[in-house]
């Protein structure tokens, strides 16, 4: 969050305090833990932040249902995520919310916060639980007027909970899930790492997309490359990637899959124009549920901090994750088997977490060489299959 976002933050924190304490004693609302949560008979999951949230989410909502074993339980979610909260079990609705303060120029119309609240309203929900922390979707939840409200005082306004749920310092999405849900049920088990389920209509199209490009040959194991972020300060070199793909061809005899969004076309081709050898080029081709397929069908994810890179590693695919100005701590790869590749600690002013680089030209992830990921990409490789060339 920069400083207008945390002066504007600070400002309605203290701006909204005094009216809600005036409200909560006229009203006798009571502010205290030890709820019987596992009881609750309509449930409402907020997640409305970005593709990558959801991912790292989504381990632990696979489990919700063990929390509320009698609920009706409804996730409410950006309409860019919906591809993995469909692959959610569990869950009884989805709906999607584009908050304004999460769409950043993504689409061209914003959803009616006052339409989303006073639908939320009519569903009259015994809890409601936030998994962000921020001070506008604590606003949000306190409008829906769920009888309980559960989430996390990170950016302000905690005092519009009911409960507030403690959480490390570094805010990884994915621990904050499980510390929400270990405070909704102590005694159950929660699993972290969870695969998200795919169908059989999109794996069989991931088998026909990858036949049509003539690099599927049986037994060969996938290798998907995912070039593409949301910042292009996240980018690595084209070049360096194709050196990457073209030594796991001829040292594995992998299949390399370069993937991506509509808008990663143009940078998936020039990867594949820089190969030697051939790849197959699907960026733009998968929606949401048909990537969870190819990705449940590969055995190493290559690329950026990206909503993808955390999507596999929720499949449980193995990730080789390039990292610059974002910290890997807060929003890195959850799970085992996953290796950053990094080189913040040659400069002081990374990681940032900024969209646009003040010292030079992000030169974090320019400093991160072939041989350095070549390095991740060969251990993670060599856990899962031998090299086709001993000693290469």
């Amino acid at each position: 969050m920069d400083r207008k976002k945390r002066a504007l933050a600070l400002m309605l924190h203290y701006a909204l305090r005094p009216a809600f304490d005036i409200h909560r004693l006229s009203r006798g609302l009571r502010v205290t833990g030890g709820r019987r949560f596992g009881e609750m008979k309509k449930v409402l999951l907020i997640r409305i932040d970005g593709l990558g949230d959801m991912a790292m989410s989504a381990p632990v909502f696979s489990s919700v249902r063990k929390v509320f074993p009698n609920a009706r339980i409804t996730l409410l979610t950006a309409s860019w995520s919906r591809g993995i909260a469909e692959a959610l079990e569990g869950l009884d609705e989805i709906i999607c919310f584009d908050a304004p303060w999460m769409v950043k120029g993504r689409i061209e119309r914003k959803e009616s916060v006052l339409k989303v609240i006073r639908r939320l309203r009519k569903e009259r929900f015994d809890l409601a639980v936030d998994f962000r922390g921020d001070f506008r979707n604590n606003i949000l939840m306190y409008l829906t007027k769920a009888e309980y409200r559960v989430g996390f005082d990170i950016t302000g306004c905690g005092y519009l909970l009911t409960d507030v749920v403690p959480c490390d310092s570094d805010h990884h999405p994915t621990k904050m899930c499980l510390a929400a849900m270990k405070y909704l049920a102590p005694a159950c088990e929660i699993a972290s790492e969870h695969k998200l389920k795919t169908t059989e209509a999109d794996r069989g199209y991931i088998h026909e997309l990858l036949a049509r490009n003539g690099v599927y040959p049986a037994g060969a194991p996938v290798v998907v490359i995912h070039p593409g972020a949301k910042w292009e300060g996240r980018w690595w070199e084209a070049r360096r990637y194709a050196e990457v793909a073209d030594r796991l061809i001829e040292e594995y005899g992998a299949s390399i899959v370069i993937s991506g969004a509509p808008a990663d076309v143009h940078l998936a081709g020039q990867i594949a124009g820089l190969m030697k050898n051939k790849a197959a080029v699907v960026a733009g081709k998968t929606s949401l549920r048909q990537f969870l397929a190819l990705l449940d069908r590969s055995c190493l994810f290559i690329g950026v901090d990206s909503g993808p890179m955390h999507m596999a590693a929720a499949m449980g695919t193995r990730v080789v994750a390039l990292f610059g100005p974002a910290l890997a701590q807060a929003v890195g790869p959850y799970g085992s088997g996953h290796i950053v590749v990094t080189k913040q600690r040659l400069f002081p002013c990374s990681p940032c977490a900024q969209t646009a680089c003040k010292m030079a030209d992000f030169n974090c992830m320019k400093a991160i060489t072939t041989e350095d990921v070549w390095a991740a990409v060969r251990e993670q490789m060599d856990a899962v299959i031998p090299r086709r060339r001993q000693g290469a």
